[in-house]
């Protein structure tokens, strides 16, 4: 992604492009040579199932506690949607549902677990990653909070008291969030394997080469997986095995692109038989889920790392710094721009919220903007004193947001005031579930939280 600017702030801000460049073309290679080759820009990736017992740990949890979790039969249907909880990053697969309240008036830390430590080399120098990446939302079901940190583990927590029951080590970092679907859940990894894990136990159930880092997030509709990835494809699996079904390639790889931070970034969205999806190259595409087929494209102007946002007549995503708009594309006439939003000149890396008729958006320039999703115009805006890159929920009236600032927000939606904040320990950057008025949130420092 592009090289964020610096800010006068009283924090160090890594540059994520150049550090996960680095860690690919060196420490990869070290961990999964096979995986850390050259690849051709637009060659087939070349998905292929690993055996488990390859992996690291051969797929099994570095730490269990208590037995397996004691999960509810599945009752949720065909896919990661739910109206009552979060099976998926942003909700949904139009990534319009965000949580549920109720959201406390005054709220406070209720528990915290230190997360582990991943140790590291960036350009001849040691470093330590910890807590929780971009996206980073964890998901939650059935009285368990499951998320994936960039210290290398995949958690299961108990969601009223935060005692760990699994951790799950891979090679390298989770960044992307978590799908769970039939008590499995489905998650990327800077290792470039897709796992599919055992939610009640944490085994790894099956697992694939992506080709490439896979930061996007997983979906689940009509019993088919979908996601995308830095090879620069989007896919459709059986969630059940891992099998390939179709992929195709949307771009965002060749000789100018950067290791770590090209292909797709970007979460898959889907609705009405559509998948919807961003790249590096500044690309909006439309792709049938049926068969892969690209049925349009759009420009955004610059690397597009937003998650699109859609309803049945509109998608919304925005640009990082060289192209820094918020978009409204048309879905019945192939993706027409119809307003773009301008305020934020510093790019994005927040996927917005919609709701109540307005986007909610953060912006590298450290302000939260609310604007009109027919018209594209500004109704408010609100300042902090870090980069926004955390997605915000909508609750109930209510925008929960982190900031790099070491705060969480919660803002009014209608007028932007601020309702209240908590001190968190670190920078976050990763996205919040809200669920039954609790909120899950993780820092770049290594904390991860329940606040209600």
């Amino acid at each position: 992604m592009a090289q964020p600017r610096t800010h006068s702030m009283p924090h160090i801000w890594v540059n994520r492009r150049q550090a996960i460049a680095t860690l690919t073309s060196t420490a990869l290679a070290t961990t999964f040579p096979a995986l850390a080759g050259p690849r051709r820009s637009n060659a087939r990736a070349g998905v292929r199932a690993v055996s488990v017992d390859s992996i690291h740990h051969r797929g099994q949890p570095k730490e269990t506690f208590g037995g397996p979790l004691a999960l509810p039969e599945w009752s949720l249907g065909d896919g990661s949607t739910s109206l009552t909880t979060m099976l998926m990053f942003r909700g949904n697969p139009s990534h319009t549902f965000y949580g549920s309240g109720p959201v406390p008036k005054t709220p406070k830390i209720l528990w915290s677990h230190k997360m582990r430590e991943f140790r590291t080399e960036l350009r001849g120098q040691p470093r330590t990653w910890t807590g929780t990446g971009w996206t980073g939302q964890p998901v939650v079901h059935g009285g368990f909070v499951f998320v994936g940190g960039v210290d290398r583990n995949l958690y299961a927590f108990e969601e009223e008291t935060g005692t760990m029951r699994w951790r799950l080590e891979a090679g390298r970092m989770f960044k992307s969030s978590p799908c769970l679907y039939e008590n499995r859940l489905y998650i990327g990894n800077t290792d470039n394997l897709l796992r599919c894990v055992d939610a009640r136990t944490g085994h790894v159930l099956w697992a694939n080469t992506m080709g490439a880092d896979c930061d996007s997030s997983p979906c689940v509709v009509n019993r088919r997986l979908y996601v995308c990835g830095e090879s620069g494809h989007a896919r459709c699996l059986k969630p059940e095995t891992g099998e390939l079904i179709w992929e195709t390639f949307l771009g965002g790889r060749g000789p100018k692109t950067l290791p770590g931070s090209n292909g797709v970034e970007s979460s898959p969205a889907i609705s009405n038989g559509e998948l919807f999806a961003t790249s590096y190259d500044g690309d909006l595409f439309c792709v049938d889920i049926q068969n892969g087929a690209v049925l349009w494209t759009a420009k955004t102007g610059d690397d597009t790392d937003v998650s699109p946002v859609i309803t049945d007549d509109f998608v919304y995503t925005a640009a990082e710094e060289r192209s820094s708009k918020l978009f409204c594309f048309d879905r019945h006439r192939r993706g027409r721009l119809l307003w773009s939003f301008e305020g934020n000149t510093q790019g994005y890396w927040s996927t917005p919220a919609l709701a109540e008729g307005l986007l909610f958006i953060g912006g590298h320039d450290g302000v939260l903007y609310a604007v009109d999703a027919q018209t594209g115009r500004e109704r408010w805006s609100f300042k902090t004193e870090g980069p926004i890159w955390s997605s915000p929920a909508w609750v109930e009236g209510r925008v929960i947001f982190g900031s790099t600032d070491h705060h969480l927000y919660i803002v009014d939606s209608r007028r932007g005031r601020l309702l209240s904040r908590v001190k968190l320990d670190g920078r976050t950057i990763s996205t919040p579930a809200v669920h039954n008025g609790r909120i899950y949130i993780g820092t770049s420092s290594g904390y991860f939280y329940c606040i209600g």
